[in-house]
């Protein structure tokens, strides 16, 4: 991720700055939880802290939340400003960003304006084990 850069508008704590330096290095959206694992066993950061700090952070459009088909887990990344693509394994849930869009033909004569989209596209990953 190539937004380093603190927030303006948004207060810094300890927390926080541990929050975002997760969130900017990550190269793909990510959960709660893993940001959480990220942080380790050392931190003085606590999930309720994590969630709140990420709704702030999303009620300011600095970061997107992505839910899955069918999953209550909410994924979140630097909101990206340009429209991207994952491909996720309706298996396990692994995230590949595409490099490409996949999209080959926009319509002519939209009825919206586009600023970004975000596409996911589902697969079986061939290395879930059952």
């Amino acid at each position: 991720m190539n937004t380093t850069t603190w927030p303006e508008g948004i207060k810094k704590t300890k927390q926080r700055e541990a929050i975002w330096s997760v969130l900017t290095t990550t190269d793909k959206p990510i959960t709660a939880l893993e940001i959480a694992e990220r942080l380790g066993d050392g931190s003085t950061t606590w999930m309720s802290t994590i969630y709140r700090t990420l709704e702030l952070l999303e009620t300011k459009s600095i970061v997107t939340r992505t839910t899955l088909m069918g999953s209550d887990m909410a994924y979140y990344e630097i909101t990206p400003h340009t429209h991207r693509h994952y491909a996720v394994c309706t298996s396990c849930g692994a995230m590949i960003p595409l490099h490409t869009c996949p999209v080959v033909e926009m319509p002519k004569e939209p009825v919206f304006k586009w600023y970004w989209y975000i596409m996911k596209i589902v697969f079986n990953c061939l290395y879930y084990v059952f």
